[in-house]
């Protein structure tokens, strides 16, 4: 759900539930499905791993992140935060500047990533395949 103030509640709540009014607001109106789909595209000319997944929504956007066996891929900055869940395999996350960091990977891990902070991943034997979801990028 978008960023908002306006919910309507119809259940699962002790907070005022008003079912016809959210009734009333549907679009019961079917389509193809082709309609609802979002392209995926390259993150950046420089990502060889990545792909961007950019819904028609300002508040989200996810790119999945497939590295193979032994390999690296680069993000740089983001202008806000972001959150990463690893679906596949193991590998390490690096980041920081003199000081870098490190941290291992493996399937169910999930990593918040601050504003600005570029990162460096590698996989392991098996790959790695990593979701990372943040604020649309301008």
């Amino acid at each position: 759900m978008a960023n908002s103030d306006n919910v309507i509640r119809a259940g699962l709540t002790p907070k005022l539930r008003d079912v016809p009014h959210l009734v009333a607001t549907l679009t019961y109106a079917s389509s193809e499905a082709t309609k609802h789909l979002v392209p995926p595209r390259p993150l950046g000319a420089r990502s060889r791993f990545s792909t961007l997944y950019d819904p028609p929504i300002s508040e989200f956007a996810v790119v999945k992140i497939d590295i193979p066996a032994g390999e690296r891929e680069r993000h740089l900055g983001m202008d806000g935060p972001s959150i990463a869940v690893v679906m596949e395999g193991k590998g390490s996350v690096v980041w920081g500047g003199e000081e870098r960091l490190e941290l291992e990977l493996g399937m169910g891990d999930v990593v918040y990533v601050g504003a600005g902070i570029g990162l460096d991943m590698w996989a392991g034997g098996d790959g790695l395949v990593l979701y990372r979801a943040f604020v649309e990028i301008g």
